[in-house]
C-alpha cells in the first residue's frame, strides 16, 4: 500500500504547468533534504528511478540486443507500478525514436523494447507508423531530426515525458507516487535549465550515434 506523505508533499513547492522555465522550482540540495522523510523502502523505489536513468543516458557502447536484455533485467527486479509504467513509456519513446532515425537512415526497424514494437513494424512506411492519435509528436521529431535542430528535438522529447507525467500525477494527491512523479517532472525541469547550445548539440549527435553506429555519418 502506498504510504502518505502530506508533509512532504506541503514542503514541495508547486511545479509549472510547462517545463520550459527558466529556473528549477527547488533546489536539487533543498529537494534531498525534503526526500530524507522518505521511508527506507519508498527511497528504494526512487533510488531505482534514478538509477534507470542513468542507465538510459549510457547506452552508447550497446547493441540493441544489450538494451533489451538490461532493460528486462531491471524491470524484473522493479515491483512499485508507477515505476514500471514510467520506465515503459520511457523506453517506449526510445524504441519510436530509434525507429524514425533509422527509416531515415534507409535502414530496417530496431529491435526495440516495449508494447508497440509490432506497431512498429507493421506499420514501418507509414509516416508516424499509425501513432499519431498518441504520439503526436512523432511527425515533428522526424523533421527536426532530417533538418538537424538538436533543441528542437530535444524539446519535443522533454515535452512528452512532462506531459506522461503530469497526466500520471493527477491520479495521486499526498501519496508516494505523488513524489516519484514531482521528482520525473523536476529533473526535466532541471534538465532544461542547465541546458546550452553546444551541450544540445552533442546530445542530439549522440542520439543518432546510438542507433544508427557506422551509419551515424549519413546526418553530417
Amino acid at each position: 500500500m502506498s504510504r502518505s506523505y502530506h508533509t512532504l508533499i506541503a514542503s514541495l513547492p508547486p511545479l509549472p504547468k510547462h517545463f520550459d522555465v527558466e529556473r528549477v522550482p527547488i533546489s536539487a540540495p533543498r529537494l534531498e533534504e525534503r526526500l530524507k522523510m522518505l521511508a527506507e523502502e519508498d527511497a528504494q523505489v526512487v533510488r531505482q528511478w534514478t538509477g534507470f536513468l542513468n542507465w538510459d543516458r549510457q547506452v552508447l557502447d550497446r547493441t540493441d540486443e544489450d538494451v533489451a536484455k538490461g532493460y528486462h533485467e531491471m524491470m524484473a527486479r522493479i515491483s512499485n507500478e508507477t515505476l514500471r509504467e514510467m520506465i515503459e513509456f520511457r523506453m517506449d519513446t526510445r524504441t519510436i525514436i530509434a525507429a524514425v532515425r533509422r527509416r531515415r537512415a534507409g535502414l530496417p526497424p530496431p529491435t526495440g523494447v516495449g508494447q508497440w514494437v509490432e506497431q512498429i513494424r507493421g506499420n514501418y512506411d507509414h509516416p508516424e507508423f499509425r501513432l499519431q492519435g498518441r504520439f503526436g509528436w512523432i511527425g515533428k521529431l522526424d523533421q527536426a531530426l532530417q533538418s538537424g535542430e538538436a533543441m528542437v528535438a530535444q524539446r519535443l522529447l522533454f515535452e512528452a515525458n512532462y506531459r506522461n507525467w503530469a497526466r500520471m500525477a493527477e491520479r495521486f494527491t499526498f501519496s508516494f507516487e505523488a513524489v516519484l512523479l514531482y521528482l520525473a517532472r523536476w529533473e526535466i525541469i532541471d534538465r532544461w535549465t542547465s541546458r546550452n547550445e553546444s551541450a544540445g548539440k552533442l546530445r542530439f549527435e549522440t542520439m543518432i550515434t546510438e542507433t544508427l553506429g557506422e551509419y551515424a555519418h549519413l546526418f553530417k
